[in-house]
């Protein structure tokens, strides 16, 4: 399995820049819809465009599910923008692209998640409720997450407006096993293991 999960792609996204250069994305900027501020949905689109990427943007909320299932066949690398982590999750769980995700990632395709793209590759994602709200209409039992790690991502440790809220994450959530990366890192996911890489 192949994951390149961040903080902020467009501020480390050069990091990889061999694996998205001319590649096919399926882009999925599900997790924003919702927020007010969106500007790294365009900033990470730019990124791919200046790299020669071809994107094919899909909201999974709003797809059925052979279209997502078609998109992410197509593609050579899945990209989950930033977000709410819990809305992001419930669609993917919802439409059942949880699964076909699965089913791309084990025939080795790339994914890239950026923050709540991040953060639900964990083994659950309650530990995030401090930054990300949980919808009213979350129609999932529990806060599991993907699973496809073993550990938790904390995106924007330490930077504002999150210097609160992923310390007290921190604190919080002591017995899990939590990486937090700030904008500028990023950690590379492979079989044999996990790094955290870093733009100077």
């Amino acid at each position: 399995m192949r994951l390149f999960l961040c903080s902020h792609f467009s501020s480390v996204g050069s990091l990889i820049k061999e694996e998205i250069e001319n590649r096919k994305i399926a882009f999925i900027p599900t997790a924003s819809l919702r927020e007010g501020y969106t500007g790294y949905v365009s900033s990470a689109k730019k990124l791919f465009k200046k790299s020669g990427a071809a994107v094919t943007e899909m909201d999974i909320s709003a797809e059925a599910y052979s279209t997502i299932q078609s998109a992410l066949e197509a593609a050579d690398v899945i990209y989950f923008t930033g977000g709410n982590s819990f809305f992001l999750m419930d669609q993917l769980r919802r439409t059942g692209t949880d699964e076909l995700l699965r089913r791309e990632l084990a025939n080795g395709k790339l994914m890239i998640g950026e923050s709540a793209g991040a953060v639900i590759c964990a083994p659950s994602i309650q530990y995030i409720e401090q930054m990300d709200e949980k919808p009213e209409d979350y129609s999932q039992q529990d806060d599991a997450g993907l699973a496809l790690i073993d550990f938790h991502v904390l995106p924007h440790y330490l930077t504002p407006p999150f210097k609160k809220a992923t310390e007290r994450i921190m604190a919080e959530f002591s017995d899990l096993n939590i990486r937090p990366i700030n904008n500028r890192q990023g950690i590379i996911v492979e079989d044999e293991g996990s790094r955290v890489v870093c733009r100077d």
